[in-house]
């Protein structure tokens, strides 16, 4: 067999470890690093940021209204924020982000130390409000860069791969931060490794290059720019539902997430541990839906992943509030966690490969707008809970019924959806 030949067979013979395919790339190696130390700082805060306040109010409304809040400025700013990931150098970026967090994680974690339990609510209020602020501008930016930083053919791979690393930090953050909170730190400890997370992310990703990145947007008027994102969205009628999609597990499954500490405490009646374990066994089942999808590569039956892990999620979100024992609860957000990440990961991939990269800034701000409106389902499903005649169960249970009878009607009315590639 010729050279040429022997070459050939070997481009074309399927890679044994196509799972991690993107890693080869070293670009990506770097963000993928630092994408599971935004992470590990994230779900740390997370736990300790409900425990904190449940703690200070024992008020499930507060503990849903905190945490929900991030997610209100990305409807302020996150369409601009999109304009800017097209215009501007995207690393510098994402940089000037990270280094927002470290100040900010630093001061609250100063704060909750000096102020201990008694820590007033408004003052969790105004952190996870300018937490909200960063993330409208370094969710957007971060999504890009995968693209960026891969060939075409790994796209899917990294998309998943990039997942992997917060799925990982999702299954051991909780117990590390809950960890944290039994140190003579408590929980301020939690947010000072929150800062020290994003330290590392600017230095992780300080030699990182984007060579796939293809063009920025054209400067002219940032109104102009806006509206060219807006109006590719409103041309792809497929693009629109897929997003439109993704609304569904916010306004739902994380405004759940949200509630975990009410959860352990006031169902399972258990303790700081309780919730660890929740939050360790949603992880683990986000994990393996994020290897599962890695090993398929470039699979053309995305839209069938796509719909029908929508619907499960939400009918597994139904059984989650049925269950009033610790086992069961935790096999059950575990499947919770798989079915969200499938749906996730296959969803984020189809809009992906649906956008040009001088607009994939905007296109994904508005895709992540959908964060921004998990502050609507935290508040209304902490009103829920805390009333006498729904309870947390009962809340759950309601959220979950709900986002089963939309998400059945959207796959019976746009049935192209499941064939999508």
């Amino acid at each position: 067999m010729a050279d040429a030949e022997i070459e050939t067979a070997r481009e074309q013979r399927p890679s044994r470890l196509h799972t991690f395919a993107a890693l080869r790339n070293v670009n990506f190696r770097y963000l993928w690093v630092s994408s599971a130390f935004i992470s590990a700082g994230n779900q740390v805060q997370q736990i300790a940021m409900g425990w904190l306040v449940w703690e200070a109010t024992n008020s499930a409304f507060w503990v849903g209204t905190v945490l929900g809040i991030r997610a209100l400025p990305i409807l302020l700013v996150g369409p601009l924020a999109g304009v800017a990931v097209d215009r501007l150098d995207r690393k510098k970026l994402f940089m000037a982000a990270q280094l927002g967090l470290v100040v900010t994680a630093f001061f609250f974690g100063l704060d909750v130390f000096l102020h201990k339990t008694q820590i007033p609510v408004w003052h969790p209020l105004v952190f996870t409000f300018l937490l909200g602020l960063d993330a409208a501008l370094s969710n957007p930016v971060r999504q890009s860069m995968i693209v960026n930083t891969v060939p075409a053919e790994d796209v899917t791979n990294a998309i998943a791969l990039n997942n992997s690393s917060n799925s990982i930090m999702q299954s051991i953050a909780p117990l590390i931060s809950v960890g944290l909170i039994a140190l003579p730190w408590g929980v301020a400890g939690n947010f000072f490794v929150q800062s020290v997370a994003y330290i590392a992310v600017v230095l992780i990703i300080l030699p990182l290059k984007t060579p796939y990145r293809e063009a920025t947007a054209e400067r002219t008027t940032i109104k102009r720019n806006f509206a060219e994102g807006i109006g590719h969205i409103r041309k792809d009628t497929t693009l629109l539902l897929l997003i439109i999609l993704v609304f569904i597990p916010s306004l739902f499954i994380h405004s759940t997430q949200n509630l975990l500490s009410v959860f352990a405490s006031e169902v399972l009646g258990g303790g700081v541990w309780t919730l660890g374990l929740l939050g360790a066994c949603m992880g683990i089942g986000s994990l393996l839906a994020t290897f599962t999808v890695a090993s398929l590569g470039n699979f053309q039956w995305r839209g069938k992943l796509n719909m029908s892990s929508i619907i499960l999620v939400t009918v597994v979100l139904v059984l989650f509030g049925m269950s009033s024992h610790l086992v069961l609860s935790l096999l059950i957000i575990g499947a919770l966690g798989f079915f969200n990440t499938g749906f996730r990961l296959a969803n984020n991939a189809l809009i992906q490969s649906r956008v040009p990269d001088v607009l994939r800034g905007r296109v994904l701000s508005i895709y992540n707008m959908d964060h921004g409106f998990q502050p609507i389902g935290s508040l209304f499903l902490g009103l829920m809970a805390g009333s006498a005649l729904l309870g947390p169960q009962g809340a759950i249970i309601m959220a979950g019924l709900t986002a089963v009878a939309v998400s059945v009607f959207i796959g019976v009315r746009y049935r192209h959806l499941w064939s999508l590639k």
